[in-house]
């Protein structure tokens, strides 16, 4: 009897502190392990109330709201995070032991290990306090969201690639307009029209330009930010599309950057635009600073020197808030004068 209350007393003990659980085991589809081309179908145990059952339950739950490419950036943090869980043996405890001080140490970590900067830092916080909001809202777990007071991490980095001088843009388009139509074509598109080179211009299909009002329209299930709006198309991208590579002719259902350097059935790999830039920046011994996407900063920059107003340019650029714009100005642009430049008093 005296080795049962012994027993007893520091079984319980553990179950206090989450050491070992009275719930039981059970069987769930993991949603963190991609398995190949298929879908996510690797079958696990564990405990009922553990986090990585929440976790899975969350990318389900998460998956018809985001766009495939967010959805991709959910599961790459969180399996990152359950990583460290499991390395803090906290894994198979009750979630509600996930803590404060434990996501500090996280984020701090990750901060040290992978040279961050503040912006990736905030993105996995982001993340994680909108997880830890549905397994309290949805799941009602009673806790308290454990990413709260998280102080300042990460490196201060520019990471935004910014516009390209002038004079590089030319030494590149006389590369690329010889060497490779399309993906000239591609960039004509980023820099007059200011849509983003990833899934937006990617699967953009032919049917989405309107070649009377000389318009395009992005669809919300391409758009980053879920809207379907429509961007001017400027004289000079029009000629190209309508007198150059004649996509009026085409069937309308296909993709605008297909295979074989034509619209077509499928679409291009999503980042084979970018390799094939790379190549010829690469060529030209020029920076590496200078991407693919940098092509849409350059217009914006070009568009904003001929005097588009801020309201003009956050139509263009499809800023939801002005102040959006007015912060990708002064971040981009600079406060430019005509006044001070050409009209300043002499000393």
């Amino acid at each position: 009897m005296l080795y049962a209350k012994e027993l007893i007393k520091d079984l319980t003990g553990k179950l206090k502190s989450g050491e070992i659980s009275c719930e039981e085991t059970v069987q769930y589809i993991d949603y963190l392990e991609y398995q190949g081309a298929s879908s996510f179908q690797k079958t696990k145990t564990t405990c009922v109330n553990s986090i990585k059952i929440y976790a899975s339950d969350f990318l389900q739950y998460k998956e018809t709201e985001i766009l495939s490419r967010t959805m991709q950036t959910y599961r790459s943090k969180i399996r990152i995070f359950i990583s460290f869980v499991q390395s803090r043996k906290m894994d198979n405890k009750p979630v509600v032991f996930i803590t404060n001080d434990l996501i500090v140490e996280f984020l701090k970590i990750i901060a040290k290990e992978k040279n961050l900067a503040i912006r990736s830092i905030e993105k996995y916080q982001q993340i994680l306090f909108t997880f830890f909001e549905y397994i309290i809202k949805i799941k009602k777990v009673k806790m308290e969201n454990p990413v709260t007071n998280i102080p300042r991490m990460g490196l201060i980095k520019d990471e935004s690639p910014a516009g390209i001088p002038i004079e590089i843009r030319t030494r590149l388009q006389q590369r690329i307009i010889i060497e490779d139509p399309q993906l000239w074509l591609a960039i004509c598109f980023i820099y007059y029209t200011a849509i983003r080179p990833g899934t937006e211009l990617r699967l953009m299909k032919l049917n989405q330009i309107n070649y009377n009002s000389k318009t395009v329209v992005i669809k919300n299930y391409l758009a980053k930010n879920g809207r379907t709006e429509v961007v001017d198309i400027p004289d000079q991208l029009y000629e190209i599309i309508v007198n150059k590579w004649k996509l009026q002719d085409y069937n309308q259902e296909l993709y605008v950057f297909g295979k074989n350097s034509k619209p077509g059935v499928v679409p291009l790999g999503k980042n084979t635009m970018r390799i094939r830039f790379n190549k010829f920046r690469d060529e030209l011994n020029l920076s590496k600073d200078i991407k693919y996407y940098s092509w849409k900063h350059s217009g914006a920059q070009e568009l904003a020197d001929a005097g588009a107003n801020p309201y003009e340019l956050q139509r263009h650029l499809r800023h939801r808030e002005l102040a959006t714009t007015e912060q990708y100005l002064r971040k981009r642009i600079g406060q430019r004068s005509n006044t001070i430049k050409h009209n300043f008093p002499s000393i």
